[in-house]
């Protein structure tokens, strides 16, 4: 009796553990998706940029038709798209806005086709599972707004859903892009596991002839944000300055509207000067015109991208060092590797490197850093 009272103790002692690890689990992704949304939705440039982009029908088209290429996409027109303005709301996490969803009507009928796009420019290793949760959300409120009758029928079915990423970052994209990859142990169930896998078009995997065999404005949107430094911007400006002129009035002022809020905050005079520049066609103005922008950004402290990349190169170092620390201390959560790999602050970095090497457990250091609260 007293053995079994003990394995009893044993048992109901690693299920709370295991309760209280998974409570630990979700409140690092709570915590993540905090930052992720504020960092990287609110106030990133460039998820603003492209959203205004990707907002017209035109350009979500010409992208899509391009980058995705499935044959059923190329017969669509603008007229078959529909853009929705919604918000999400799901119990574990906060507000998910999604960047841009669209109703696409097909030749073939009424077919509700949502695309999520995620904006990222870093990697994150739980993207299986936002997107999940988005199309989980999409899915709910679809059926919810369905009518009773409707639900109850034979041929009743939820509408198809793609999930696209489009990442611009420097670095290869090195997350999951199927949902099985996140879950543990998934190959012992087989086609019983949940599964699906997101379009990824990764921006600076691309190729400049691949982008450059048209020339739409998401073409040249791409073209410019694969210039990292400002040695990249002033070998190929000339090339990029031909490539622009040439596109409509509309084009034109969108992708300088991108360039302004996205590359370089052009005032008032600097951008009348260039659309004045561009609509005459004087390649050699232009030229000189970017050169003078980029030697006052550099006057300015405006990144060299070389230094910028040293330095994110050394806060994944860090990262990865701390994590390596870690190890040896247990088996550290998916949720608290990604919380650590994602943080881009160098000096925060190094306290966790010091907590780490310091820790005599993972919890430990999670309680001296401040990552959990008990």
């Amino acid at each position: 009796m007293i053995t079994g009272d003990k394995n009893i103790l044993r048992k109901e002692k690693t299920a709370l553990i295991k309760t209280y690890q998974n409570r630990r689990a979700v409140e690092y992704m709570t915590m993540q998706d905090k930052e992720h949304t504020q960092k990287n939705h609110t106030d990133n440039a460039h998820d603003k940029g492209y959203k205004r982009i990707f907002s017209i029908k035109k350009n979500f088209l010409d992208f899509i038709k391009k980058y995705i290429a499935i044959d059923w996409m190329m017969a669509l027109e603008e007229k078959d798209l529909e853009l929705i303005d919604k918000e999400f709301i799901t119990d574990q996490f906060d507000t998910y806005e999604s960047d841009l969803v669209y109703k696409v009507y097909t030749t073939k009928g009424v077919i509700y086709l949502f695309f999520l796009f995620e904006l990222q420019s870093f990697n994150d290793f739980t993207m299986p599972f936002r997107l999940l949760v988005y199309m989980t959300a999409i899915w709910l409120d679809y059926f919810k707004n369905c009518d009773k009758n409707e639900r109850s029928r034979k041929d009743y079915r939820l509408p198809a859903i793609m999930p696209i990423v489009l990442y611009n970052g420097e670095r290869s994209w090195t997350a999951p892009c199927r949902f099985s990859q996140m879950i543990d142990q998934a190959e012992l169930f087989g086609k019983y596991v949940v599964d699906f896998e997101y379009a990824l078009v990764s921006v600076n995997k691309l190729t400049e002839s691949e982008i450059s065999n048209s020339n739409t404005l998401i073409d040249n949107i791409f073209l410019a944000d694969r210039k990292r430094t400002r040695q990249e911007w002033t070998d190929g400006i000339a090339g990029l300055m031909h490539r622009i002129r040439t596109m409509d009035t509309n084009d034109l002022n969108e992708w300088i509207t991108w360039f302004s809020n996205v590359i370089r905050k052009l005032n008032e005079k600097e951008r009348a000067e260039w659309i004045e520049q561009l609509r005459k066609g004087d390649e050699k103005d232009m030229c000189s015109s970017f050169e003078r922008l980029l030697n006052k950004e550099k006057a300015e402290g405006w990144k060299d991208g070389r230094a910028e990349g040293r330095k994110e190169g050394k806060a994944e170092d860090r990262a990865e060092a701390v994590i390596e620390l870690l190890e040896d201390l247990g088996e550290l959560s998916d949720s608290l590797k990604t919380c650590i790999l994602q943080q881009t602050d160098l000096e925060l970095l190094k306290k966790w490197h010091k907590a780490a090497a310091r820790a005599e457990s993972i919890e430990a250091f999670e309680q001296a850093v401040g990552l959990v609260q008990i």
